[in-house]
């Protein structure tokens, strides 16, 4: 799959925390332009994440994994098991990204693992050609930016090869400054990372929490944006309805 996002066209999606099929399924009726599964704060096994990516592929939905790190053994399962990109969290130097890259991008690029025998591969219906270019070209990354440290080496990381585009993780990114998140001097980190993208013309996107904060991340240059997640849907919801009976 292409990413979800164009020039042109801006993607919402959401973080996907809870690992059940059966969520993958209904959010993906909603509207929503891709969906990521997130192995940083989520509990899921190899099984259960395998089968969340084969629904959302079944819907033509792209499914993305935020990994646990960035090791081989971090990135292999969620990239056999045929998710349409990587979100990888604390990439705080242009040296974590190249070892990024290294992990992901089959050989010479990288050193990633290679089995045509599993869901990237068609379950060796392809030929190796084929499937190794499939592994360079449909496989989508994104650097998440998330310290000052990366925030001050965003340039290098930006035009690592490989690196397709990079998530603003602004609540961490506050955390790991010291600063109130959502205040001034948080939001300064922030649309420093945004300069420094659109005068390199990269990629880039963040989170919101509301769909006025979403349309003004988008006016300000976000290709994608992640918007809630299936527990704080669920949890807002149901707020929202024991509130209005009980007033």
């Amino acid at each position: 799959m292409t990413p979800p996002w164009s020039a042109t066209r801006p993607a919402l999606g959401t973080w996907v925390k809870v690992p059940a099929p059966e969520v993958v399924e209904i959010l993906v009726l909603t509207g929503l332009d891709f969906l990521v599964i997130d192995g940083e704060h989520g509990a899921f096994d190899p099984r259960t994440l395998s089968t969340m990516i084969s629904v959302a592929r079944g819907h033509g939905i792209p499914a993305f994994v935020r990994t646990a790190g960035h090791a081989p053994r971090d990135v292999q399962p969620a990239l056999d098991a045929g998710a349409a990109g990587l979100f990888v969290p604390h990439v705080d130097s242009v040296g974590i990204a190249r070892k990024v890259v290294e992990s992901c991008r089959f050989p010479p690029r990288g050193r990633r693992g290679a089995s045509p025998n599993t869901r990237a591969g068609a379950w060796g219906r392809i030929g190796s050609k084929d499937y190794l270019a499939r592994g360079e070209d449909e496989v989508t990354l994104v650097a998440q930016l998330e310290s000052p440290e990366a925030v001050a080496d965003a340039d290098r990381i930006t035009e690592v090869a490989g690196i397709d585009a990079v998530f603003i993780g602004a609540y961490d990114l506050a955390v790991s400054a010291g600063v109130e998140p959502g205040g001034e001097a948080a939001q300064a980190l922030v649309r420093g990372v945004e300069d420094r993208c659109q005068a390199s013309n990269r990629t880039y996107g963040g989170v919101a929490f509301s769909g006025a904060q979403a349309g003004e991340l988008l006016d300000r240059g976000h290709r994608f944006v992640m918007v809630g997640s299936d527990v704080a849907f669920l949890g807002g919801g149901a707020r929202e309805t024991v509130s209005e009976v009980r007033g």
